[in-house]
């Protein structure tokens, strides 16, 4: 392993570098230039202050909020846009790679420590809207009461479901099919993650 307080030789950095696949001189000149960049794949960082136009191929979702009302025998989800919030910025070819429609997804934040370590408090989950039927082991935003609710799903063969916690410290929550209807609604599936959660 190097030292990073000890300098090497031109024959080890030459080493170093064509075993990592890094051009010439790269520990000369402490840079990759763009070119090299592209052939790996790599993107660059794109950097945006407020005031700062979109650039052509991106997309910004802000974070929202859900409130849900009751009329008719059933609940009706409303969604509100949070203005203040500081928007996530897509490709939207990462989208076109996903199978997701940028119209259709909205980002939610996590309360709560019930899916640690995947999810912790205060990050945000992106959720595909047009993904709501339940597949076994994945993540879902639901209405559960009135309540927004991130949980795995499992479904039960009596057409229940169990609300699993990634958190062991938390107990599976089972729902039977007589309150399904009633009581759950299931937003999307969630599709990606951001936050800080585990690193404080």
């Amino acid at each position: 392993m190097l030292d990073p307080d000890e300098a090497f030789g031109e024959r080890a950095a030459r080493s170093v570098a064509e075993k990592l696949e890094l051009p010439d001189q790269y520990f000369e000149q402490g840079f990759i230039s763009d070119e090299v960049l592209k052939s790996w794949g790599a993107r660059p960082i794109i950097a945006l202050d407020a005031d700062d136009a979109i650039p052509d191929g991106i997309v910004l979702i802000k974070e929202s909020r859900v409130r849900f009302s009751a009329g008719d025998g059933c609940v009706t989800p409303h969604y509100e846009e949070i203005e203040e919030s500081l928007p996530a910025t897509y490709r939207r070819s990462w989208f076109r790679q996903m199978g997701l429609n940028p119209a259709q997804v909205r980002r939610f934040q996590v309360r709560g420590r019930s899916m640690e370590p995947l999810l912790f408090d205060d990050d945000t989950v992106l959720v595909n809207m047009a993904e709501t039927e339940v597949k076994d082991r994945q993540v879902f935003a639901l209405r559960y009461g009135d309540e927004l609710r991130i949980k795995r799903l499992f479904r039960k063969l009596d057409g229940g479901l169990v609300l699993h916690s990634d958190n062991p410290e938390y107990q599976p929550e089972i729902v039977g099919p007589d309150l399904v209807d009633e009581h759950i609604t299931i937003i999307g599936r969630v599709r990606e993650k951001a936050g800080r959660g585990g690193l404080d």
